[in-house]
């Protein structure tokens, strides 16, 4: 009898047969190390049969085509529930499979906004300005020569908003993948990993903050999430956190999530990628984006 197991690392949820009881090995979808637990033993059952004598032949005839057809609906019923199963862990693994890229997206997104502060100080402001102080461009064109675009950057016109036709034909050529989720289209120009700004976060409007500012510790804070916010990848436009309230998957347009089932990938300050599960409260959620709140969380918020 199949049980259904939950990975504790990447939450992929498959069904087990009970043979695999409490033995260790690697999740085929994330990679690390599980331990399936002791499913019970499915109860045993047995009753003594009892031949007749005597019996007429048409009887027996009788008796052999009823168990054919037990027979051939006990294995119609298997083919049936071996496309049913097959198919669920099919999608499945595909779901966990866009997780993982997901995740990993992030974290090289991350690693290049850590990199920026490094050598600047501070993260990258979400919206690079022009001298009369009109937002122009994204974080995103900002961090480009950390992740190895340096030419695509060198041909923005930093002076000029994203929406210009020049910097619109620039973005619209260029736009690196690492910026676009794995169920994308190729051709697809539109972010989907977005800042969360507003007050009380690491990037709010009133000044710049770096990763020595995430007082509630790199590992507690959110840096970067997946949002159904749909924009052009250059485009100044990020989560709002005072419009999103905490909330996961929850289709309003300026909420986390929405592009993963089940949750929203995010990644730390730390650059560590983490799923979050949509059943997350929101008040955990806030506690994770702000820096410097001091709320106290879960010991198991983040896997």
């Amino acid at each position: 009898m199949p049980y259904l197991f939950t990975c504790p690392h990447c939450h992929t949820r498959t069904e087990v047969e009970n043979e695999f009881s409490g033995q260790s090995g690697e999740c085929v979808v994330c990679g690390h190390e599980i331990t399936l637990p002791n499913f019970a033993p499915e109860a045993q059952s047995s009753t003594p049969g009892s031949q007749s004598t005597g019996g007429k032949r048409r009887k027996r005839s009788a008796a052999w085509v009823v168990a054919a057809v037990v027979v051939l609906m006990i294995a119609g019923a298997a083919t049936i529930a071996i496309v049913r199963v097959g198919g669920t862990t099919a999608t499945r693994l595909r779901e966990g499979r866009t997780r993982i890229a997901s995740i990993r997206n992030l974290e090289t997104i991350a690693q290049a906004l850590n990199a920026y502060a490094a050598d600047h100080g501070t993260y990258p402001a979400p919206s690079l300005y022009s001298p009369a102080g009109k937002p122009t461009l994204s974080w995103r064109v900002s961090i480009l020569p950390y992740l190895g675009e340096e030419e695509l950057y060198d041909r923005f016109d930093l002076s000029s908003t994203w929406d210009s036709s020049h910097n619109r034909r620039i973005a619209n050529e260029g736009m690196p993948s690492i910026y676009r989720h794995p169920d994308s289209e190729s051709w697809s120009t539109e972010a989907v990993y977005h800042l969360v700004t507003g007050a009380g976060t690491l990037f709010p409007a009133s000044q710049a903050l770096g990763p020595k500012d995430a007082v509630d510790g790199a590992r507690q804070t959110l840096l970067l999430v997946e949002s159904p916010v749909s924009t052009i990848w250059s485009e100044p436009v990020d989560v709002d956190f005072a419009m999103s309230g905490g909330t996961i998957n929850a289709a309003q347009g300026n909420d986390l999530g929405g592009l993963t089932d089940g949750g929203v990938c995010v990644v730390t300050v730390d650059g560590r990628g983490h799923f979050l599960p949509e059943t997350t409260a929101p008040m955990t959620v806030s506690a994770l984006i702000t820096p410097q709140g001091g709320e106290p969380l879960p010991d198991d918020v983040l896997d």
